[in-house]
């Protein structure tokens, strides 16, 4: 079965770096953030849309990534980000960070679809994913 892919952009700068004009690597989890959300973008879904139009949030649960190869200052990198992973309340997004045909690092974000809990709005409820939303991102 083919899938949806996005490609998000980013150019490691200054500030990404450590001391040795290296990644600084907590980085490589908010660019695997804004890779998710371009992701479903590409369906006509935003986060916008998502938290104040329908009230749904779709939180992490767990990230990992495989380091691979450093990042340096100046890179240029793509981040290719598909969901390879669904059950009912969570999915999996998949991300290869390449520099050219280089991998530098592989990871996953778990998400699940979530509203705030009825009893107390400082926590979430897991909710089923809806069909339309796993169906557009099963389209490529």
């Amino acid at each position: 079965m083919s899938v949806r892919k996005s490609y998000h952009r980013v150019r490691i700068e200054w500030g990404d770096c450590d001391a040795a004009a290296i990644t600084f690597y907590p980085n490589y989890f908010a660019w695997f953030d804004a890779a998710s959300w371009h992701l479903f973008e590409t369906t006509g879904t935003t986060s916008r849309a998502l938290m104040k139009e329908q009230g749904v949030f779709v939180p992490l649960v767990e990230a990992q990534a495989k380091f691979k190869r450093p990042g340096h200052l100046g890179d240029e990198l793509v981040i290719e980000s598909w969901v390879d992973e669904w059950r009912e309340k969570m999915f999996r997004v998949r991300h290869v960070v390449r520099r050219g045909d280089e991998v530098l690092l592989e990871g996953t974000e778990l998400r699940c679809w979530a509203t705030p809990h009825p009893e107390d709005p400082s926590r979430f409820r897991a909710l089923p994913i809806p069909a339309e939303f796993r169906a557009a991102l099963e389209r490529t």
